[in-house]
């Protein structure tokens, strides 16, 4: 009968397990010393070898003759256990049996001594999932067990367990396998089991599993068994992924903000049959490789791209601004998580599609970087071509003249002792504090302007619209926290002052008014109006 891969290369020993060394060096040090806990507490995500180390420490700590931590194998006890026919060893899934009738009925079996081995191990896998009530039955006995008796718990939450349970276990996270050991230990299944697959196809099943070796087996499975090459072509059929040059070609559209072409590619997408959620998670792993060009430079590897990917990614970074970028993959990320309750996942893809391609809103400050960002890369791309722009009035005609804008308040600026910090350098270095330290205070204080500094005071200027920002700075606690901050930059006694503006005179005033008085006259008469002074 056929085994699946995660089965038939589940680690028989520690020196089996891809990763986890830390883990693994603890244990196989308490095996050796015969230093074994009463209860563990296995913490991790699914496929991290959770339930693989219970079982090889089960078999280890009742191993007749124990090889450098590890199992031997070869004895009666570990063939025993390895056949799941010892009556020492019991293994549950809280997941189906949570209630407190199964947990006592565990617990009256602990009274009785291992009948072979060293000890009487009960593994409780997805513990989580047990009743309050079922908790509250085990943690007498997980205080005080007997002597010969070892609880291993495994969960993938374990913020879900009390923390009386917490607390009498030895507790064990395992991580997450990175991208090239799955890749590396995949590599190794391949080559013994007399197949080949290119390394692409290796490394996308490695991003596609997220860490779980487990689900990395899976999808190897998936692929194997037809007496060809795995390619990476076999692997996106499998998962139902787009294929790299569908992604090139959809990004290149989002980068012409060409509409019209995003959505034809997502017709031609959905009626391949690809699954949207799946295309938006592709998407976004697109564009953090695109990312990742963009800041690395060109001629840097990227994680799992290799060849000629890695010039046509360096490419396509080119045609993105850094602001840009960021947004589109913000959008991307924030699709893939609607279409989870979104009645057509469709919908929420051609919406990302259009917003990525929309020219975005001038009052959005992020989308001001942008446009900047974007003016400033097609300047550079004119230049690097040989194109020179012309200074303002250089072309023989003057350049159109702005209206001059309103001029501030001019700054004061009194003398400081020799020695001093410059009074602004003080100012600036108060900020920061304050934006570290007291955030309620900066925020108010950054929409300020800097008043200058005159006989031992700071004055921030408001404008007279956000006098509630100065009425706020004055109140006594605040304005002390700024000046020992002030006093801390510059070393001196400093005084604090936030001060609200007064806006000038306007010289047309009185002109609006009797234009404003003669129009209500002409709308309703003047037996209609009345003037108060």
């Amino acid at each position: 009968m056929y085994q699946a891969l995660y089965r038939v290369w589940r680690p028989k020993t520690f020196s089996d397990m891809v990763g986890q060394e830390a883990i693994v060096r603890t244990l196989r040090n308490q095996v050796m010393s015969g230093r074994i806990a009463h209860a563990y507490l296995f913490c991790g995500s699914r496929g991290t070898g959770k339930t693989s180390a219970a079982r090889i420490l089960t078999r280890a700590i009742n191993c007749e003759n124990p090889q450098n931590g590890d199992p031997c194998g070869e004895c009666g006890s570990c063939k025993t256990i390895e056949s799941g026919a010892s009556l020492d060893v019991y293994e549950m899934d809280a997941a189906s049996n949570s209630r407190v009738e199964e947990i006592r009925d565990l617990l009256e079996k602990v009274d009785y001594p291992p009948q072979f081995g060293k000890y009487k191990v009960y593994i409780i896998d997805e513990v989580h999932m047990l009743s309050n009530a079922a908790f509250n039955a085990l943690l007498k006995t997980l205080e005080e067990p007997p002597e010969y008796m070892v609880f291993i718990l495994a969960t993938t939450e374990p913020q879900k367990l009390p923390s009386t349970i917490l607390s009498r276990c030895q507790r064990y996270d395992f991580g997450r396998y990175s991208e090239d050991q799955i890749a590396g230990h995949l590599h190794n299944v391949v080559t013994q089991s007399g197949e080949k697959a290119e390394p692409e196809a290796l490394n996308l099943i490695a991003r596609a599993a997220e860490g779980g070796m487990r689900d990395a087996l899976s999808i190897l499975d998936m692929c194997m068994g037809g007496g060809e090459t795995i390619t990476e072509e076999h692997v996106r059929d499998a998962l139902g992924t787009a294929d790299r040059t569908f992604l090139f070609s959809f990004a290149d559209a989002l980068a012409r903000r060409d509409g019209a072409e995003a959505l034809r590619l997502i017709d031609q997408l959905m009626r391949s049959g690809r699954d949207v959620q799946v295309f938006l998670k592709d998407v976004s792993a697109h564009l953090r490789l695109l990312m990742a060009a963009m800041l690395c430079g060109p001629g840097e590897a990227l994680p799992g791209v290799s060849g000629e990917n890695i010039r046509r990614y360096a490419d396509q970074a080119k045609q993105f601004s850094q602001q840009r970028l960021m947004r589109v993959l913000d959008l991307s990320m924030r699709a893939e998580a609607d279409t989870r309750w979104a009645s057509s996942a469709r919908s929420v893809l051609e919406v990302f599609a259009l917003r990525a391609c929309d020219q975005p809103e001038e009052q959005d400050y992020e989308a001001l970087l942008e446009r900047v960002a974007e003016l400033e890369q097609r300047l550079s791309q004119l230049e690097q071509s040989g194109v020179r722009m012309p200074a303002p009035g250089e072309s023989g005609q003057s350049a159109p003249k702005k209206p001059a804008a309103p001029k501030p308040a001019p700054i004061t600026e009194s003398a400081v002792p020799p020695g001093s910090r410059a009074p602004k350098d003080v100012w600036n270095d108060m900020l920061k504090i304050m934006k570290k330290q007291e955030p309620a205070i900066y925020a108010p204080l950054s929409r300020a302007r800097y008043g200058g500094y005159q006989d031992g005071v700071y004055k921030a200027l408001f404008a007279q619209e956000e006098a509630i920002f100065s009425n706020m700075l004055s109140a006594d606690e605040r304005r002390k926290k700024i000046e020992a901050a002030l006093n801390q930059c510059g070393g001196l006694d400093a005084k604090f002052q936030a001060v609200s503006q007064t806006p000038p005179p306007d010289p047309n005033a009185d002109k609006r008014a009797d234009k404003n008085m003669a129009d209500l006259i002409d709308m309703f008469g003047r037996d209609k109006v009345q003037i108060d002074e």
